[in-house]
């Protein structure tokens, strides 16, 4: 079981990412949703090809929109009349759901950015 688990934490990423869009398509009730299905269509790709120059911009994408999502969610708040059980609700799902999305954005962004060398290094190299 260790084994399964270590092989599949390096993907954690990308199958989070893929949750999160599935979840966005769902909760937004439309069959035909093109932003969830070219984001689906990227992060399954990425999955397949695992490109690091595409992971990077895929990453930096994720996290451009979860800043645009946590402040679309702020604006939200700012708009409710009373703000005690709505808007908390509303800024703690909001924050732990697309805080959770950056991270995760931000773990592809470091897994595709690493430059390690396949290679030992020999003397002072």
């Amino acid at each position: 079981m260790y084994l399964i688990a270590k092989s599949i934490s390096k993907w954690y990423p990308e199958i989070f990412l893929i949750f999160s869009v599935l979840i966005y398509w769902v909760l937004s009730a439309t069959l035909v949703n093109p932003a969830a299905i070219s984001l689906l269509a990227l992060l399954v790709s990425q999955l397949r090809f695992k490109n690091k120059t595409f992971g990077i911009i895929l990453s930096l994408v994720f996290m451009l929109l979860c800043v645009y999502m946590v402040l679309a969610v702020f604006s939200d708040i700012i708009d409710l009349d009373v703000f005690y059980p709505r808007g908390l609700l509303m800024m703690a799902f909001g924050v732990l759901y697309f805080g959770t999305t950056a991270y995760f954005a931000f773990t592809l962004l470091r897994k595709n950015n690493s430059r390690v060398s396949d290679r030992l290094p020999i003397g002072h190299d």
